[in-house]
């Protein structure tokens, strides 16, 4: 099989999205299919990471604007697309940082599969101007979805009518998206979580050492990694961590990420008077990230909005249990009260004491670890995961493309 796979994320710039393209890609490379993977192009000096011999990365041109990104990048993919004249089997576009303009649907003489990863209205509902750090240019980003954002809803609608088949990665998407009222032309709605990567998160990983080089002191290790943004909820998480202070004055909370809010949050900290117990790290090298996610005590999440959560799965994988907010995939990725919990966003009381219990009883922990590790490496692999998009593609292969380009004419 032949699949071209768009994606406006790709290592080495990571993120939620560029991380499930990579591995998916490798997983469908491994098995002998042809993969071409089209990109936005890189900052001078970097380059795409090697994958395998059967995935050929191409970058290509983008406007390098806030929210024009999105259009710009499916207008270069696409042209490229067409005029390399491949023989694919299927074109997947993985949104909603890829965007297709109408008349796209009609010109691609592929079957198209869109995987919504999360909706930019599903962003922008949860951001606020507090949010908006005038002096950083990811602000601006947030600034944009605030503002501009809905000038594009279109074009995901365009995705869930238009595409042979339209891919959810969660059940809270899933509702998010019949919402909108939009119907498939197939009829072709699926809910495919992303996957984790399970021989690099694992429990093997887990080393004392990474905490020595970062200086970290504390008898219990709270980790959270995540964008230091507003609707990723670090002042509900730290609300949480000073009232477990209260009670366990041994715990001590690690973040991972960067982000425009890092300076208003180490000011909360302060306040909060935690600030010789929360460690910033800001990125740390990936070697580092898997030994912190094995060797945590505790792994803790208050996002407002997700898509999915995948730092949930890159935990439990990890052997370390979560306390989170109910966003995004939460309630699928963690069986509340048998491999984690989760609480509703913004109640950090109840966070704080379901943190507190576990943090004062380790062979509960350790039950919920095991649990949540066992069937998250069985059941959300990325081979598992693979399996369920090999199936949507074969389905596919044999549609009648007319009929998307006949439904892509007949409406503006």
């Amino acid at each position: 099989m032949r699949i071209c796979m768009v994606t406006s994320e790709f290592p080495p710039k990571w993120g939620g999205v560029g991380n499930g393209v990579y591995f998916q890609a490798k997983v469908f490379a491994e098995r002998g299919y042809k993969i071409t993977v089209i990109t936005r192009k890189q900052l001078k000096g970097m380059k795409p990471l090697d994958v395998h011999p059967n995935v050929n990365v191409v970058e290509v041109d983008w406007l390098k604007l806030p929210m024009f990104f999105t259009t710009s990048f499916g207008d270069h993919a696409v042209k490229e697309i067409l005029e390399r004249g491949e023989d694919y089997d299927v074109v997947h576009v993985h949104s909603n940082m890829t965007l297709l303009r109408r008349k796209h649907y009609g010109s691609l003489p592929y079957p198209i599969v869109s995987t919504l990863h999360g909706t930019w209205k599903g962003e922008r509902q949860e951001l606020k101007l507090s949010y908006i750090n005038p002096t950083s240019l990811q602000s601006l980003n947030d600034l944009a979805i605030m503002v501009i954002s809905p000038l594009f809803d279109k074009y995901e609608d365009y995705a869930i009518e238009l595409s042979n088949a339209v891919i959810v990665e969660s059940l809270s998407e899933e509702e998010a998206v019949k919402r909108r009222g939009v119907e498939n032309i197939y009829g072709r709605m699926y809910r495919v979580p992303a996957g984790v990567d399970i021989g690099s998160f694992r429990p093997g990983n887990r080393d004392e050492r990474v905490f020595e080089k970062y200086s970290i002191m504390g008898e219990l290790k709270l980790l959270t990694v995540t964008r230091l943004a507003g609707r990723k909820g670090m002042d509900l998480l730290l609300d949480s961590f000073a009232r477990v202070k209260r009670e366990v004055d041994g715990a001590v909370l690690v973040v991972v990420g960067e982000g425009p809010q890092e300076k208003k949050l180490k000011r909360l900290v302060r306040r909060l008077g935690v600030e010789e117990a929360v460690y910033f790290l800001g990125s740390v090298p990936f070697e580092d990230l898997k030994r912190l996610y094995a060797t945590a005590d505790l792994f803790v999440f208050h996002s407002r909005w997700e898509g999915q959560g995948l730092v949930i799965l890159e935990s439990m994988a990890s052997g370390t249990p979560c306390v989170s907010s109910n966003v995004g995939g939460v309630r699928e990725m963690i069986r509340q009260g048998v491999d984690g919990y989760y609480v509703d966003v913004g109640d950090t009381a109840g966070m704080a004491k379901r943190i507190v219990e576990l943090l004062k009883n380790p062979e509960r922990r350790e039950e919920m670890a095991q649990l949540g590790m066992v069937r998250i490496r069985s059941e959300w692999s990325w081979q598992r995961i693979a399996e369920r998009y090999d199936v949507i593609y074969k389905e596919i292969m044999d549609d009648d493309i007319s009929i998307r380009a006949e439904a892509a004419r007949g409406r503006k």
